[in-house]
């Protein structure tokens, strides 16, 4: 065998052996995070946003039911229902973040921005199994959102002047920090 040369050398992509499928690493964000210890469940299930600045969600415990929108289109849509609002998700192959749900192991649901979904839909192509694709999550809307609840509860009235004297005071941010 011949050496490489120095530019062959680095302009070639390294040979790496595989990881195992558990510690695979993506280059998207996985749009369902499960809790795999053992038989421990989920306290809470999180839903962040596209550029993750924004948090928000319902405990799991208070979980009723699902109803499936659209299951078999191109676009699945999801309603959970939970005991003081819901979550509805927009999205491809939601099931594997079902089962997870009502195995108590969903703990978030992460809307993926747009190169996210065209990297995962580009590795779905290459998977024949539909319950072996990874799931895409476009959209998600939680109802009632946190603004809603901290406007209409006399009980949270504090913190939603707090957070609003804040915003005002710092236009959103803390200067301080930003310098």
């Amino acid at each position: 065998m011949g050496e490489t040369t120095f530019a062959k050398k680095y302009a070639a992509p390294p040979v790496k052996e595989p990881l195992p499928k558990d510690e695979e690493h993506t280059a998207w964000r996985k749009a369902f995070i499960v809790e795999r210890e053992g038989s421990a469940q989920s306290f809470s299930i999180s839903v962040r946003s596209t550029d993750g600045r924004e948090v928000d969600g319902f405990t799991a415990a208070l979980f009723l039911r699902h109803h499936w929108i659209d299951r078999s289109s191109r676009l699945e849509r999801l309603l959970l229902h939970f005991s003081n609002g819901g979550i509805y998700v927009e999205g491809q192959h939601l099931q594997r973040g079902l089962d997870a749900l009502e195995e108590g192991k969903l703990k978030r649901i992460q809307m993926q921005d747009s190169n996210e979904i065209a990297l995962v839909k580009s590795h779905n192509a290459d998977v024949r199994k539909p319950e072996e694709k990874e799931p895409v999550v476009s959209r998600v809307v939680i109802s009632p959102s946190i603004k809603y609840v901290l406007e209409n509860d006399e009980n949270l009235a504090d913190i939603a002047k707090a957070v609003k004297e804040d915003y005002a005071n710092n236009t959103g941010g803390d200067q301080e920090t930003a310098r």
